[in-house]
C-alpha cells in the first residue's frame, strides 16, 4: 500500500515535470524564432552594401588629334632676336617686339613644315585635299621640328582625329561639346564628321576659340570630347542586375531584402547614374525606385549585365 503522502508527492512531481517541460518548450520556440529572425541579418553582415549618394557622370569620346591653327611662318625677322621672358640682353639690342609682323599674335621659335598646309580656316572650309596629310600625321609617331619664327593669330584652333564609326554616329556636326586636353577643359564645337574609306573609322574635326595649354607647341595631342554630363543617384555597376530585360537593384531592408526596379540614365564600366524616387517605364507606368541614402547590395550584376547596359 502506497502512503497517502506518497501519492501527493508523486502528483506534485508530475505537475512540476510538466511545468518544466512547458518552460523548455516555450524557450525552444523563442530560440527558434530568434534564430529565424537573426539569420538574414547575419547573412547581410557577410555581404557588402553601398549607400546611394548623388553623383555625376560624363559621356566622352577620346582620340589623338592633329592640331590646326591660324599661323604663318615669318621670313623677314632680321630686326630682332628671340629671347626667353626675363632674359637680359645687351643695351640697345632689339627683341621680338621689334619684328615686322603682319598682324598681332603669338610668336614662337620652332616650326614643323605644316604651317601653311594645315591652316585652320583652310581645312575647315575645304578639308578633302588635306585628308591624306592628316591621316599620315595620325599614323606617324613623331613629327620633326626645326628653328623658325611662327606667328599664330588669335586663339582659334581645331583638332582632327580618327574615331570608330559607331562612336561617330553618337555625335553630329554643330554639336556643342567640352574639349579636354593637357589637364584643361575648354568649350568647343564639332565642325564636321567624315567617314573614311577604311571601313569602321571616321575623322572628326572640332574647334575652339579658347586658350588651351600646349596647343601652340605641339602638332598632335590626346583629346577627350565631353558630349554630355548627367546627374542623379550614383551606384556601382555591379549592384545592377537584369531580369526579363529590366534593370533592378536589391535594397537593404530589415529582415528581408527587396528587389527594386531602376532607371539607368547613363553608365560606364564602373558606375551607373539612376533616376531617383520614381520613373515612368517603357509601358508608361510609374515605378517607385530607390532614393538618396538607401542601402543596396553589391556584387549583384549577372553575366550579361554590363553588355545589356551598353546595348
Amino acid at each position: 500500500m502506497i502512503p497517502e503522502n506518497g501519492i501527493i508527492n508523486h502528483s506534485l512531481w508530475k505537475k512540476r515535470r510538466k511545468k518544466k517541460f512547458n518552460k523548455v518548450f516555450i524557450l525552444l520556440i523563442v530560440l527558434v524564432y530568434i534564430v529565424s529572425r537573426t539569420t538574414p541579418i547575419l547573412t547581410e553582415n557577410d555581404n557588402h552594401f553601398h549607400t546611394i549618394t548623388h553623383g555625376t557622370l560624363e559621356e566622352t569620346l577620346s582620340f589623338e588629334g592633329v592640331i590646326l591653327r591660324d599661323e604663318q611662318v615669318l621670313t623677314n625677322h632680321s630686326r630682332g632676336m628671340l629671347v626667353e621672358s626675363g632674359e637680359r640682353v645687351a643695351r640697345g639690342q632689339g627683341i621680338t617686339n621689334s619684328l615686322n609682323s603682319p598682324s598681332p599674335g603669338i610668336i614662337t621659335g620652332s616650326r614643323d613644315g605644316f604651317e601653311e598646309s594645315l591652316n585652320f580656316e583652310t581645312v575647315v572650309h575645304n578639308f578633302e585635299p588635306y585628308l591624306e596629310t592628316i591621316q599620315e600625321l595620325l599614323d606617324n609617331e613623331d613629327i620633326d621640328t626645326q628653328e623658325g619664327i611662327r606667328l599664330i593669330t588669335g586663339y582659334h584652333w581645331g583638332a582632327v582625329g580618327a574615331v570608330l564609326t559607331d562612336q561617330a554616329e553618337e555625335i553630329q556636326s554643330g554639336q556643342r561639346v567640352w574639349i579636354q586636353a593637357q589637364g584643361q577643359k575648354v568649350r568647343g564645337k564639332i565642325v564636321w564628321i567624315q567617314e573614311q574609306e577604311n571601313p569602321g573609322t571616321s575623322l572628326v574635326l572640332v574647334k575652339s576659340s579658347e586658350y588651351l595649354e600646349g596647343i601652340y607647341d605641339h602638332r598632335k595631342l590626346n583629346f577627350t570630347l565631353i558630349k554630355r554630363k548627367v546627374e542623379g543617384l550614383s551606384v556601382p555597376i555591379d549592384s545592377v542586375y537584369y531580369q526579363e530585360d529590366k534593370a533592378y537593384v536589391t535594397q537593404r531592408k530589415t529582415g528581408d531584402n527587396v528587389k527594386v526596379p531602376v532607371n539607368i540614365i547613363l553608365a560606364d564600366e564602373e558606375m551607373a547614374i539612376l533616376s531617383a524616387d520614381r520613373f515612368t517605364d517603357s509601358k508608361g507606368e510609374v515605378q517607385h525606385t530607390v532614393s538618396l541614402y538607401d542601402e543596396i547590395l553589391l556584387k549583384q550584376g549577372n553575366s550579361n549585365g554590363k553588355e545589356e547596359l551598353h546595348e
